[in-house]
């Protein structure tokens, strides 16, 4: 099974994952980054943070997959 890990890097914060997720394939791994990516942009606007943020997928060979999102908080 291969280990999973998921960064995350936003205009606020950089979250290096240095566990990682095993997996049984690779095929689940886009769809829980979205799922990090949608919780990532939540926190951040309890923090009142907009910006790209972005969830980087690696693993032992390296990036393989970046999901990515802007937030945009304009007064009008």
């Amino acid at each position: 099974m291969p280990t999973i890990y998921f960064d995350i890097l936003s205009d606020a914060d950089t979250i290096i994952d240095d566990e990682g997720v095993e997996l049984p394939d690779t095929c689940v791994a886009p769809q829980m980054a979205l799922e990090l990516l949608g919780q990532a942009i939540l926190d951040g606007s309890r923090r009142g943070t907009s910006g790209l943020t972005k969830i980087e997928l690696r693993d032992q060979n390296g990036p393989f997959l970046r999901v990515s999102a802007a937030v945009v908080i304009e007064k009008l």
